[in-house]
């Protein structure tokens, strides 16, 4: 059953005109008789009695009048809750993003954004795995790709700084002065991506070394890379907000302080939308705002 035929027939019926249906609905009296028409044709029943002076409902016609009504709330009820979900306090927020970040996010943006929208629900996930954006399973997500569907939004994040750390105690036994020192060194490897043990190093002119590493200790996780290397086990690469706290307090020392490893491109992505909810918008513009207080943590 076509909805704009039974709106139509529900504004004859409420004013009892096809005329003033018309005049209503800003249509032409021929459309409106169609609509009628069409709907009396599609259930076989005649809908309305109708005379040169008035228009009355017949026994099918007062079924039908009940139900439209009912769906006219139902419509008007379900676009006022579209229309506060667009703009007001309620509704979700599913957001994704590398553990890398995750902590530092929480810290400040998040929080930040929770004052301003305490009613709205925050679903966050912090991990390596790929979640889905493109079909509305999160709404904004930070990725290090940016090969994406022609569906989605990608804005230029920026360039995240890697950085060589170990424990002073460990460095201590070392002797490392140039990349170079770096060839025998017992590095803790990535298991995550095999491709990061080979160390691609930039200076701070953006000279380039490449240095392959050896290690006889792997892991996925950052957080127990961070512990091994806490820990003595070996120099590591990892990203500068996971060791930032424990490079302020001593437990791990920048090893080539004037090079960094290969940084990760981010990407900020979402959906692209006709209209955006402002609580989206306002969500997306905190996390950009969050990246530019936090220069520190990607390359200039």
């Amino acid at each position: 059953m076509n909805i704009a035929h039974v709106e139509t027939f529900l504004k004859v019926a409420k004013l009892k005109s096809f005329s003033a249906a018309a005049e209503s609905l800003g249509v032409s009296k021929g459309l409106v008789s169609r609509h009628i028409k069409a709907l009396e044709l599609q259930l076989e029943c005649s809908l309305l009695h109708r005379t040169t002076r008035n228009v009355s409902l017949t026994e099918a016609g007062h079924e039908l009048f009940e139900t439209a009504q009912q769906i006219e709330t139902l419509m008007l009820r379900v676009s006022k809750n579209i229309k506060e979900l667009q703009q007001e306090d309620r509704g979700h927020i599913r957001f994704t993003a590398p553990t890398s970040l995750g902590d530092k996010l929480c810290i400040d943006m998040i929080a930040g954004y929770r004052s301003r929208y305490p009613n709205v629900k925050i679903e966050l996930d912090f991990s390596t795995d790929i979640k889905d954006v493109e079909f509305g399973d999160f709404d904004v997500a930070l990725r290090t790709n940016n090969h994406l569907p022609d569906n989605l939004i990608s804005k230029d994040f920026g360039l995240m700084k890697n950085v060589l750390v170990a424990s002073p105690d460990w460095l201590n036994d070392q002797s490392i002065v140039t990349p170079a020192d770096l060839i025998n060194i017992e590095c803790i490897q990535n298991s995550f991506n095999s491709n990061w043990n080979q160390l691609i190093l930039y200076s701070n002119e953006w000279q380039k070394v490449v240095i392959p590493t050896q290690g006889k200790i792997s892991c996925s996780n950052y957080e127990v890379i961070v512990t091994l290397a806490v820990a003595g086990d070996g120099l590591a690469s990892l990203p500068f907000p996971i060791v930032e706290d424990l490079l302020h307090g001593g437990q791990l020392v920048r090893v080539l302080p004037m090079w960094h490893s290969s940084p990760h491109h981010f990407y900020l992505l979402y959906a692209k939308q006709r209209f955006y909810p402002k609580k989206l918008r306002d969500f997306i513009d905190a996390v950009v705002l969050w990246r530019d207080k936090n220069s520190r943590f990607f390359v200039s």
